[in-house]
């Protein structure tokens, strides 16, 4: 006896709702493994991208200071240049004052000019000439001045003028 019109057909383990259910939830499961791996690849990425960066700016910063040495350095030349050409016109100034103030009667053989001394060495006719036109414009700019005289074959003196400026605390050297 039969109680139905139709041929049984076997049950399926997953009806078609469960199937497309079980789809859905692969493919998302497969969508979120896939993202995962994305992020952690994107992840990796821009830390080799910020360690690259750190890298760089290390590098950066070492040009920076050593560039910052280099300025610093050329400041001091460039100040030390200064002074020097300061100095320079400065004693390139006395130099033309001191010859100036040598009158034409004397002659000058050598001058050696230090940081505070003078020492001329010269021919002068008279002593009296070289006290006079000479040596009162040497006191008045110097500390200490002292002349030794020799006398030559023609009657004229050879002359060494020692003069000094005595360094004290608040002159300028």
């Amino acid at each position: 006896m039969r109680y139905s019109f139709i041929a049984p057909r076997p049950k399926p383990l997953f009806s078609l709702f469960t199937k497309i259910w079980l789809v859905f939830i692969g493919a998302v499961v497969a969508f979120m493994v896939l993202l995962n791996m994305f992020i952690l690849y994107k992840t990796s990425s821009y830390k080799d991208e910020a360690q690259s960066l750190i890298d760089k700016r290390v590098e950066l910063d070492s040009k920076i200071d050593k560039t910052d040495e280099e300025i610093s350095f050329i400041l001091r030349q460039k100040t030390v240049a200064e002074e020097i050409f300061a100095t320079n016109i400065m004693l390139q100034e006395s130099m033309k004052n001191l010859f100036d103030l040598v009158p034409d009667q004397i002659t000058l053989n050598r001058v050696l000019m230090e940081k505070n001394s003078l020492v001329l060495y010269g021919v002068t006719p008279t002593k009296d000439a070289f006290n006079f036109l000479l040596e009162a414009p040497l006191k008045s700019i110097f500390h200490t001045s002292s002349t030794v005289f020799y006398l030559t074959k023609e009657g004229w003196y050879n002359f060494v003028s020692t003069n000094k400026i005595i360094a004290s605390e608040g002159i300028r050297e």
